[in-house]
C-alpha cells in the first residue's frame, strides 16, 4: 500500500510539473509571437490618416496572417497525418487501446496551433493545451510502463493543463474524468487530483497566474430572477448549436474541396488579417474584449457585430485548417450572447445583475460546445471565487445542455467523432468490439464441400464430422453455397451432384466488419455457422455465435477489471 502510495504521488507530481511548465511555454510563446506578428497598431487611426507608411502597415497585417497560414498548411501537407489532432483524438485515445497518442502529432500540433494564435486565427488555445497535456501523460506513460494504467496517465495531463492553463485545479480534475475519461473509478482520482493540484501550485509559484475576472461578479438578488437565467440558458443552447453546427456539419460549410489544401490555412489567415484591419477584437483568443463584455462596456450595436464575426470567423479559421481550440471562442460567444440578451431583459427588471448574467450565458456556452457542465462551474467557483455566482451559472448550464445535448450530442468533440462512425456513449467496450474485424476473431474449423460431390457423399461427410452444415467452394476458394444437413436429407435424388442444390439465402460477414456490426446483424441467426469473405468473395473463415460471445465477454471482464482497479 505505502508503495502505492509514493508511486501516486511521485508520477501525478512529474505529469502535474512537466505540463505546467509546458503550458507556460506554450502561452509564452504564443504572447511572445503576437508580439512580433500582431504587434498592437491602431487600425482605426491608420484608415483615418492614409499615407504610404500606413498602406505598408496594412499590408503588412494582411498578408502576415496569410504567410503564417501558408506555413501551417506546410507543417500539416508534410507531417506524416493529414489532418490536424485535439480533444476528441485525446477522448477517443482513452477509450481504445488502438489509437494512442503521440509525441510527434502533439508537437506539430501544439506548434501549428501556437503560429494560428500568434498570426490572428480566431481560435483559442486550451484545446491545444489539453491535447499536448494528453500528450505528454501518455509518453510520460511510455518511460513508466508497468505502472498504472494508459487513461490515467493521459487523465493526469489532461487535468494538469486545464489547472495551470485557468488556474483552477479542481476544474482540472473534473473536466478529466466528466469529459475525457468518463468514468469514475477510484483508481483515477488520486494520480489525477495530485497532477492537477502539483500543476496548479508549480505554476502559481514559478509563473503565476492573470485572472480572467478581475471585477466583482455579484448574485442572484431575488428569487424572481431566476427565470432570466433559465431563458438565458435557452437561448444560450440555441446560438452554440449555429456555432456547432457550422464547425461540424458538411451543409453548413461550403465545399472547399477543390482548395488545395496547403492553401486553405492562407485563405483562413488572409480573411482574418483583412477584418482585423476594422474590427481587430475578433482575432485571437480575445480575453480583453471578453473582460469588457462581462463588465458591460460595449454598445449593444457593436456586440452583436462582434458575435456574427467571431463565430464567422472562428468557423472559417477551423475549417479552413487554422489550429486551435474551440472553448475560448465558446466564451467570447457566450459573452456577447450573455449582454444581448441581458440588454432585452432590462426592460423587464432594470436591477437584474446583468454582469452576472453575461458570465452565466459563457459558462453555458462554454459547456454545450466542450461538455462537462459540472466542470464549467467549477471553473466559474475557482475563476470568480463566488459561489453564487456559480449556482447563477449553472442554472443557465443546465438549461442550454438540454437544448444542445438532443440536438448535437454531449459535445461537439463528441460530434466529431461521431462524423467518422464513432459514438464514445457507447461506453469502451463497444467502442473496442467495433474496432475488431471479424477476420481476427473467425477461424477455419469448417467443412469445405467440392462441386463435383453427390448429395449421399456430403451427407457421409457431414455426419462423420458431426457437422450440419458445408461449405461449397469452387478451385479458387469462392464461396458458391452453404450446404445444410437437413434440406440435404429432403432430396430425393441422392446421387445428384451438390453444385445442382438450390442457392438459398444465408447470413455472410465480410472480413472487414467488425465485431460489434455482427454482433448486431447475428441477433436472429439461427444455425452453426457463419462464413466470412472477403470482397472477392472468398472464404477467410467461418464463425459462429459462441465466438462472437465470448469476444464480447472478454472486452467487457477487461473493461470492468480497470474500473475495479483500486
Amino acid at each position: 500500500m505505502l508503495a502505492s502510495i509514493v508511486t501516486t504521488v511521485f508520477l501525478g507530481s512529474v505529469i502535474g510539473i512537466v505540463t505546467s511548465i509546458s503550458v507556460y511555454g506554450f502561452i509564452s510563446l504564443v504572447e511572445f509571437l503576437t508580439e512580433i506578428l500582431r504587434k498592437p497598431l491602431s487600425y482605426h487611426e491608420i484608415l483615418n490618416n492614409f499615407s504610404f507608411e500606413s498602406f505598408k502597415l496594412l499590408l503588412l497585417a494582411i498578408l502576415v496572417p496569410s504567410l503564417v497560414g501558408l506555413l501551417v498548411g506546410f507543417i500539416r501537407k508534410y507531417s506524416s497525418d493529414s489532418r490536424w489532432h485535439g480533444p476528441p483524438d485525446v477522448i477517443l485515445s482513452v477509450h481504445s487501446e488502438k489509437k494512442p497518442l503521440d509525441i510527434k502529432s502533439g508537437f506539430l500540433t501544439s506548434f501549428s496551433s501556437i503560429l494560428s494564435i500568434s498570426a490572428g486565427g480566431s481560435v483559442g488555445q486550451y484545446g491545444p493545451l489539453v491535447h499536448f497535456g494528453a500528450t505528454l501523460g501518455a509518453e510520460i506513460k511510455n518511460l513508466f510502463k508497468t505502472k498504472g494504467q494508459y487513461q490515467i496517465f493521459v487523465g493526469s495531463g489532461v487535468a494538469g493543463a486545464i489547472s495551470s492553463g485557468f488556474g483552477a485545479p479542481l476544474a482540472g480534475l473534473i473536466f478529466a474524468r466528466e469529459v475525457i475519461l468518463r468514468q469514475q473509478s477510484l483508481s483515477s482520482f488520486a494520480p489525477i487530483l495530485v497532477s492537477s493540484i502539483v500543476s496548479y501550485f508549480f505554476t502559481k509559484l514559478f509563473f503565476g497566474f492573470e485572472p480572467l475576472f478581475s471585477l466583482e461578479i455579484g448574485s442572484i438578488e431575488s428569487l424572481y430572477h431566476l427565470p432570466f437565467f433559465i431563458i438565458t440558458g435557452l437561448i444560450t443552447g440555441l446560438v452554440s448549436i449555429i456555432y456547432m453546427k457550422g464547425l461540424t456539419h458538411k451543409r453548413f460549410f461550403p465545399d472547399i474541396s477543390k482548395i488545395n489544401p496547403i492553401v486553405q490555412p492562407a485563405v483562413a489567415g488572409l480573411i482574418c488579417g483583412i477584418f482585423s484591419c476594422f474590427v481587430p477584437e475578433v482575432i485571437g483568443i480575445g480575453t480583453e474584449t471578453i473582460r469588457d463584455l462581462v463588465s458591460g462596456k460595449l454598445s449593444l450595436e457593436f456586440v452583436i457585430l462582434l458575435l456574427v464575426l467571431k463565430m464567422m470567423l472562428t468557423i472559417i479559421c477551423l475549417r479552413l485548417g487554422l489550429i486551435g481550440g474551440v472553448f475560448a471562442p465558446a466564451l467570447f460567444l457566450g459573452a456577447c450572447v450573455g449582454v444581448i440578451v441581458g440588454f432585452c431583459i432590462n426592460f423587464f427588471s432594470p436591477e437584474l445583475n446583468l454582469n452576472l448574467l453575461t458570465v452565466a450565458s459563457m459558462a453555458a456556452f462554454g459547456s454545450c460546445v466542450i461538455g462537462g457542465p459540472v466542470a464549467n462551474m467549477m471553473i466559474i467557483l475557482e475563476l470568480t471565487s463566488d459561489y453564487q455566482a456559480t449556482l447563477a451559472s449553472g442554472i443557465s448550464i443546465v438549461f442550454a445542455s438540454i437544448i444542445s445535448y438532443r440536438l448535437v450530442g454531449q459535445s461537439v468533440f463528441d460530434k466529431v467523432l461521431a462524423n467518422k462512425d464513432i459514438n464514445i456513449n457507447h461506453g469502451r467496450s463497444n467502442i473496442k468490439l467495433s474496432q475488431i474485424p471479424v477476420r481476427q476473431v473467425c477461424h477455419q474449423n469448417y467443412c469445405k464441400l467440392q462441386e463435383n460431390q453427390k448429395i449421399s457423399e456430403v451427407i457421409k461427410i457431414l455426419a462423420d464430422l458431426q457437422n450440419s452444415e458445408g461449405y461449397l467452394l469452387n478451385d479458387k476458394n469462392v464461396l458458391i453455397n452453404k450446404i445444410e444437413l437437413p434440406i440435404l436429407l429432403k432430396e430425393r435424388n441422392k446421387q445428384a451432384k451438390i453444385k445442382k442444390c438450390l442457392i438459398r439465402k444465408y447470413l455472410k460477414l465480410n472480413e472487414n466488419e467488425n465485431i460489434l456490426e455482427c454482433i448486431k446483424k447475428c441477433k436472429d441467426f439461427v444455425g452453426e455457422s457463419i462464413p466470412v469473405v472477403n470482397q472477392n468473395k472468398i472464404l477467410v473463415g467461418v464463425i459462429s455465435e459462441g465466438d462472437l460471445f465470448q469476444t464480447f465477454l472478454k472486452i467487457t471482464e477487461e473493461e470492468l477489471a480497470k474500473d475495479n482497479e483500486t
